[in-house]
This record gives C-alpha cells, structure tokens and sequence, in this order.
C-alpha cells in the first residue's frame, strides 16, 4: 500500500519519453510531422555506393558543407544558394552523413507542402522539430509545466497563442541523450515560413532552436530555398 501512494506520488513529478509521444501524435494529424525515418534514418543509397550529386560538386555546395560538417566548434550556418534547390541539398546531405558517420545523429525537417501559407509552414516546421526532438529525451524526466497537455492543444489550434505555447514546448524539453555523438540538425526552407506577420516568429523559433542545439555542442544547418512569388508581386 505504502509502495503504491509512494509511486503515484512520484508519477506526479516525472513524465517519460512515451507521454510525450503520445501528445506529438495529435501534431502529426494536424500538421504532417516529418515522418521518424525521414527525418533521421534515410541513406538515399550512399550506403550502398551512390555519389553525391555532381551538380552540387560543381556548385561548390560540397566543399562549402563539408568545411562547416569538420569545422572545429559546432555552429550555425546557412546555405543560400538560390541556384541549388534547397531542399534537395538538405535531403542529399542529410543522407550522405548518415551514411558515412552512421554514429552520428543526422535530424532534418523541411516543410511538407512548400505551397502551404506562411503560418502553416512555421507550425509544421515547428511541430516536426518536437516530434524529433522527442525520441532524443530521456525514457524518463522531470515533469515542467511547458509540457503541458494544454500546451499542445493551443499549438494543435494554431494562432498566436500556438506559436508561443510551441516555443514553450520546445523550450521546456529536457537534456537529450545524444551520448558525445555528433549531431547535425538541418532545417529545410526555413524562410518560406516568413512574411510581414511571422517574421518575428520565425526569429523567436530560431533563437530557441539555436539555444537547445547549442546546449547539446550541435551542428545547426539551415538551408534557404528561392523566395515564393507573391500576389502583391503582380500587382
């Protein structure tokens, strides 16, 4: 008896790595989070002899991404090369790591429908770097109020109110068990999540972004894909 009330008091201030999967998954049906083996499992070929894209060899887009992959502090840095498509570049390069540094943790997320509206593309990013994010945790943590269950309702809602209460959920995730390895976070197309009314947001995400990667001694690659033309720009 003594046991139990003692367990279900110290249930109240912890929360595992499954509870929190199970409050991404409501984000996914919303937002088409960026499936678990896209995101850090798929090798494209590389592991079995492919090359990578002579175009992006040319371009100096290899050289460019392999001087920051061997820098020797881990930062931030962006690729913005309007000649290269953005996410083709991300997804290569995510993939030709993974097979050649399969110790390594090699994350990227890039929005699901490049079409979409800003906004729509800020929470999906948003909600695939949580859903990512949240398989690195621990299988058990202290519980914080930012992981609410309230939280990810507003952020399943959207609005304003969305993107704080994701921020705060992003914010609030606990140390990640990344064990020394190497880690590189790609973020696709950032900038497609940007107009008048989401430019702060989008610096508030990558403020976040980068303080959590930083924590972890982390590689943080953004890639910027060629600005959407606008209806504003024909008239």
């Amino acid at each position: 008896m003594a046991g139990s009330i003692l367990k279900r008091a110290f249930g109240t201030r912890t929360m595992t790595r499954k509870d929190l999967q199970k409050l991404v998954t409501e984000l996914d049906a919303i937002y088409k989070c960026v499936p678990y083996f896209l995101a850090f499992e798929d090798k494209r070929g590389y592991n079995i002899g492919k090359q990578f894209p002579e175009h992006l060899y040319k371009g100096g887009v290899y050289k460019e991404l392999q001087d920051y992959w061997y820098s020797p502090r881990p930062g931030i840095h962006t690729l913005d090369r309007y000649n290269v498509f953005a996410g083709m570049a991300g997804c290569e390069w995510a993939a030709y790591q993974r097979a050649r540094h399969p110790k390594a943790i090699v994350m990227r997320v890039y929005p699901d429908d490049r079409t979409a509206k800003e906004e729509h593309i800020l929470f999906q990013l948003i909600s695939s770097l949580i859903c990512s994010f949240s398989t690195l945790v621990p299988v058990e943590f202290d519980k914080v109020d930012g992981l609410s269950k309230r939280n990810f309702e507003a952020l399943a809602q959207g609005g304003a109110q969305g993107i704080e209460a994701g921020l705060e959920i992003l914010e609030s995730l606990p140390e990640f068990e990344v064990g020394g390895r190497q880690f590189l976070c790609i973020v696709d197309a950032l900038n497609l999540a940007e107009n008048k009314d989401t430019v702060a947001d989008v610096k508030k995400l990558k403020a976040v972004l980068e303080q959590i990667l930083a924590r972890h001694n982390a590689h943080l690659l953004y890639t910027v894909a060629k600005p959407r033309k606008r209806e504003e720009d024909f008239s």
